[in-house]
């Protein structure tokens, strides 16, 4: 597994590139974000580590940017700020972990390794079909592309995820929790609202003006999305 780690504290680039190599990943190191931004436009990585507190390069801006470019990559937010408020502005931006400094490199390496799981399980169930269905919604996924009644939705990674997880479970009612851990980290904090924002993104665009939501919210339980939407 290929990892780039992007963070201008040199000797914390150094412990977590020895950590991780003994766990048997390649690690890229770099300590500026241009070049490092650079680096995931022209390699494949399976995860990238991202410092927020970065000069030159604010690191949630960096990780706007690889959401921007199309990177589906693993991207954890390590960083030292412990606020609440910053792992939102994380995951909102995109990010599907956030891990505050110090922390123990088994617990990092834990995390990787149940991301990288999660990615290796979802890969294997979307390579058995090739699309999805609900009413007049439809999922490709060699192309990647969704469409309402034949009008072509651009979604983003995170808001196609959420809509792909919901027509695997057409019928069934969704927690937030469940999204959050088939989407984000497997330790995402549910007291934020960064699932109600993402759903009420994709809402926006694919339900049609004037119709009911093709997926209702169910007070107190979470989100359904009926098999066929549309009836």
């Amino acid at each position: 597994m290929r990892i780039l780690h992007i963070d201008d504290d040199k000797p914390f680039l150094m412990n977590v590139k020895t950590a991780l190599t003994r766990e048997g990943f390649a690690v890229d190191s770099v300590s500026d974000p241009k070049e490092g931004l650079q680096l995931a436009k022209e390699n494949v990585y399976d995860i990238i580590l991202l410092d927020i507190g970065m000069p030159m390069i604010n690191g949630l801006e960096a990780l706007q940017t690889l959401r921007h470019d199309g990177q589906v990559v693993g991207i954890f937010m390590v960083s030292g700020q412990t606020g609440d408020e910053f792992k939102v502005q994380a995951f909102e931006a995109g990010a599907d972990d956030y891990l505050t400094k110090p922390f123990l490199f088994k617990l990092l390496v834990t995390r990787m390794r149940a991301w990288l799981k999660r990615r290796d399980n979802f890969l294997a169930s979307r390579s058995s079909i090739s699309e999805l269905t609900a009413g007049p919604i439809k999922m490709e996924f060699s192309r990647r592309q969704v469409t309402v009644d034949g009008r072509s939705v651009l979604l983003t990674p995170k808001e196609f995820m959420m809509l792909e997880y919901m027509l695997r479970n057409t019928g069934r009612i969704v927690t937030q929790t469940s999204l959050a851990q088939a989407i984000w980290s497997i330790d995402y904090e549910t007291g934020t609202n960064v699932v109600e924002v993402h759903m009420n993104r994709l809402r926006k665009k694919i339900d049609e003006p004037g119709k009911p939501s093709f997926i209702q919210t169910v007070r107190g339980s979470g989100y359904l999305m009926e098999k066929d939407p549309s009836s």
